[in-house]
């Protein structure tokens, strides 16, 4: 039963890992439960309790990548250090 409920709090910690099945974590959350000696009525666990898939970045990964890069580039200079900038080609 502890391997069990080990399994079932992995899965309770990361639900975006087990997306792809929501069923999954519907049973670690009733194994948790009855862990507890708590009840569990799966009906009453509606989809807006379960974490969605995240959505795209809003806005292109280069863009991302170079904000956070400059990000970084400040920080480094306001603490002494020169950080090359590197432009991809």
């Amino acid at each position: 039963m502890n391997d069990i409920t080990r399994t079932a709090r992995q899965i309770i910690s990361a639900p975006e890992d087990y997306l792809h099945d929501t069923s999954l974590f519907t049973a670690a959350w009733a194994t948790m439960k009855a862990a507890r000696g708590q009840g569990f009525d799966p009906q009453r666990l509606q989809p807006q309790h379960l974490i969605g898939r995240p959505t795209p970045a809003p806005e292109p990964l280069d863009q991302t990548l170079t904000r956070v890069g400059e990000t970084v580039r400040t920080y480094a200079a306001k603490q002494g250090y020169r950080a090359p900038r590197r432009h991809a080609a």
